[in-house]
């Protein structure tokens, strides 16, 4: 019996929803029969994997690199820092999972790139969603690239029984999400309103991380932006993407490499618009998906005027949902590193 920690693993407020991609995680490979993660949730990431019980025999670090944006960064760094140092010496196993280019908040530049360079020096093993997450390894940390595996962003079949008929569409371009600035929402919106030739019906639905934030939103969005300020459940949001022509991802590139948004949407069978990098990419020469992917906002409309009678394939997306469920990848995650040395 192989014995996980996974970090972050935070405790779930009543009041919030949580990232599900941890809990999804765990999930999978307290599945296996073969292995069991062994730290509990906590309202602090590092007191969650912090006393020598909560060790397993692999720990799993996700946005390692971010740890200076967590309350008391400074300080949970310099403790991250020490932890991951005492794991070396008590031979503990270290993955790192590397989810973006860079994290997404702004602020602590030189603490997060040391904490990049840090944790590619000592982990074991190094998982990526995107394999433009296996270039980003090669070139700026070239030895560690022999760590590195690329493992598709696993996800769930939500496929609905048949696809939409043209009479039920009422949006052109569905936003979801939770509602950040570097999700490029607010780029977007002021470009349609600087481009008053294109009018596509668009529903924006998520939680806005702050008041400030959605305000600025509301003023920035022209008449026909519907703005639904609230965290859909999954059963809601699918009748969203139904009728939606496309779900539009407009995050800003410097960053994203993989996309929880972008999994989810494509296990509802939508049709999907994102930012030409990381698993867009990969994702946009994948014959059985529907993705297409811009460079350049101007890009949207055209992509949406060229494609907008394109049908997805419910038999194309059932078959990439079934081969890359989260009930294999666990069996995944082991069998790497039980290959590790």
């Amino acid at each position: 019996m192989i014995t996980f920690t996974v970090f972050p693993r935070l405790r779930q407020n009543p009041n919030e929803k949580n990232n599900p991609y941890i809990e999804n995680f765990i999930a999978s490979l307290n599945r296996e029969g073969e292995s069991t993660v062994i730290n509990p949730p906590h309202r602090n990431p590092l007191l969650s994997i912090l006393p020598p019980k909560r060790w397993g025999d692999v720990i799993i670090f996700n946005w390692f690199e971010s740890i200076p944006d967590f309350k008391y960064g400074l300080l949970q760094t310099v403790t991250a820092i020490c932890f991951v140092t005492v794991l070396k010496l008590a031979k503990k196993k270290i993955v790192w999972v590397l989810h973006n280019k860079k994290p997404h908040n702004d602020g602590y530049t030189g603490m997060k790139k040391f904490l990049m360079r840090f944790i590619v020096r000592k982990a074991d093993l190094i998982l990526t969603h995107a394999t433009e997450g296996l270039e980003i390894i090669r070139q700026r940390y070239p030895q560690a690239s022999g760590k590195v595996h690329f493992l598709h962003h696993p996800t769930i079949n939500r496929l609905p029984r048949q696809l939409p008929a043209e009479n039920n569409i009422l949006y052109d371009l569905l936003i979801w999400g939770t509602i950040s600035r570097y999700k490029g929402i607010h780029e977007y919106l002021s470009y349609l309103r600087n481009h008053p030739e294109q009018h596509p019906n668009v529903c924006i639905i998520g939680r806005c991380a702050s008041a400030s934030l959605l305000k600025e939103l509301q003023d920035k969005a022209p008449d026909y932006v519907k703005i639904i300020p609230e965290s859909p459940s999954f059963e809601k949001l699918s009748n969203y993407v139904a009728c939606s022509r496309f779900v539009l991802i407009p995050y800003c590139p410097d960053s994203v490499l993989s996309s929880g948004v972008l999994m989810d949407s494509l296990s509802f069978g939508a049709k999907v618009i994102g930012p030409a990098t990381g698993s867009f990419i990969d994702y946009s020469h994948n014959s059985l998906l529907n993705v297409h992917t811009f460079k350049s906002l101007d890009d949207i409309a055209v992509i949406l005027s060229d494609y907008k009678k394109e049908k997805a394939s419910l038999v194309g997306y059932r078959q990439f949902l079934d081969e890359n469920a989260w009930q294999y990848f666990g069996s995944k995650i082991i069998e790497l590193v039980t290959k590790t040395k």
